[in-house]
């Protein structure tokens, strides 16, 4: 390991031993995430689930992952980011091992609640780095984390279509899993260093509860929408007392002594405009995935699937590799005029990806190419997302604070499949399968959403962190200020 330099405050800062650790954490996150998707329909047939228990496979992780965010990230803010990502490591791994020789739907259920504490792991790597790196070392750190995270994107598909070439081998994935959560594991507790930053008080626990089912309400409706129906009794109830609870949530905070996170971040543009950037590039991201995979595995017969395997939609993980590696190069083009500009630049790219979607859909080529755009846009729009957020808020708020980010991105998440949900089941043939049309529409509106968030960047770029001389009159107005400047 290299030698750890030494922040202004003193403590010494960790390297790129830690730095490589928290990049595979990011990539194994997604690698566990990604690689079930293709394995869904092998998996509920080998269990003899319906298809809403195959269903709850995915939505399972998903619910969990909500409370595992909104305990974990701010529990992360009090003990330390270490420990924490230790603790969910762990339950991760057990879920992993549980599935990897489940013979039922219940326990396999069981090991994906567990699973779903991988979510915080999209918010506590990044927070490592803000906290314990020098700043320049820190963006390029969380750029890494990020490029690990569509890296990761790829590993899934790989495997997910490898396995998935072998319907009834489907423990594999888990095993898979499993073992590349206990490298991490091992990894970070031998090489990564935590910082001494503590947020004070306790865990504000009506806060946390009320987050956490707020967001359970808002996923569970969301994804269960189209197989429910979006205007049945549960979908409404679940969406409206979603906000209702939202709402609770926010009152809450407002009267607390110790809240959860501080409000006023939310309502601060500095804050409030990333995690709006956050949520409208995550709101096409994983249903185009999805989508794209499903059009490809479309047979010729239906006037325009490629009528590809399972394995072959593997080929969409090289061009996904590659986008996320070209990240790192659009990162030091774009950095030099500031994070806004760098999140503009990967929005650019994530609209070209859209585009190539929308209009090359009939070539195979083509939708490679935009993989590729998606995967390198993501990984320097995310980062750049995030590294406003951190630099935004103290060190000991880092935690919660990019726990929140990963709240949008993972709404944003739900959204978008909802959308294509939607759209697939209202725009069908005479066969009940979806239309083209769905496809091209749904591409078109995921696309749009990251035009709007494009929109976003020069008011964001507008902004000006506190000058020194007035940075005692910014924490006196109850502004804290940034550490980075954009």
């Amino acid at each position: 390991m290299d030698a750890s330099p030494v922040l202004a405050n003193g403590p010494p800062s960790n390297g790129r031993a830690a730095i490589a650790t928290l990049t595979f954490l990011g990539f194994a996150l997604q690698l566990v995430q990604v690689g079930l998707l293709p394995l869904l329909p092998a998996m509920g047939k080998s269990l003899d689930a319906s298809v809403t228990g195959t269903s709850w496979i995915l939505t399972s992780g998903l619910i969990s992952g909500a409370v595992f965010l909104a305990v974990l990230t701010r529990l992360a803010d009090l003990i330390g980011k270490r420990p924490v990502i230790l603790i969910a490591l762990t339950l991760v791994l057990v879920g992993c091992v549980i599935d990897s020789f489940a013979t039922t739907l219940p326990v396999v259920l069981v090991g994906r609640v567990l699973i779903g504490a991988q979510l915080p792991m999209l918010a506590l790597p990044e927070a490592v780095a803000s906290d314990t790196m020098p700043p320049d070392r820190a963006r390029t750190a969380i750029f890494a984390i990020h490029v690990g995270t569509g890296t990761g994107v790829a590993g899934g598909l790989l495997a997910g279509a490898i396995v998935g070439a072998h319907p009834g081998h489907w423990h594999a994935f888990f095993v898979v899993s499993a073992v590349v959560t206990l490298i991490g594991l091992v990894a970070t507790a031998a090489l990564v260093s935590d910082s001494p930053a503590r947020a004070r008080g306790g865990m504000d626990v009506p806060g946390a509860v009320l987050l956490a089912l707020a967001m359970v309400a808002v996923l569970l409706g969301f994804s269960e929408g189209p197989s429910w129906g979006w205007d049945s009794a549960a979908v409404l109830a679940l969406l409206i007392g979603g906000v209702a609870l939202g709402g609770a949530w926010w009152l809450a905070e407002r009267a607390a002594t110790v809240p959860l996170i501080e409000i006023r971040y939310l309502t601060r543009r500095d804050v409030g405009l990333p995690y709006a950037m956050t949520f409208l590039m995550a709101v096409g991201i994983y249903g185009s995935l999805s989508a794209i995979t499903r059009l490809a595995q479309t047979p010729v017969a239906s006037g325009y699937g490629y009528g590809w395997s399972a394995l072959a939609v593997g080929w969409y993980a090289i061009p996904q590799t590659i986008g996320a590696a070209l990240g790192i190069l659009a990162l030091r083009v774009a950095r030099r005029r500031g994070l806004p500009a760098a999140a503009a630049t990967g929005l650019v790219l994530i609209v070209l990806g859209f585009l190539a979607y929308t209009l090359g859909h009939a070539v195979p080529g083509v939708t490679m190419v935009a993989v590729g755009l998606e995967g390198c846009g993501l990984a320097v729009g995310i980062a750049a997302t995030q590294l406003l957020v951190v630099r935004a808020v103290p060190a000991e708020e880092s935690g919660i604070a990019l726990g929140l980010s990963v709240v949008m991105y993972a709404v944003g998440n739900t959204v978008g499949s909802a959308i294509f949900g939607v759209l697939f089941a209202s725009m069908t043939n005479p066969a009940g399968k979806p239309t083209l049309a769905a496809f091209i529409t749904g591409f078109a509106v995921s696309g749009a959403c990251a035009v709007a968030a494009l929109a976003l960047c020069p008011p964001l770029a507008r902004l000006r962190q506190p000058s020194p001389e007035n940075l005692a009159d910014a924490v006196s107005d109850g502004q804290p200020p940034g550490r980075y400047s954009p």
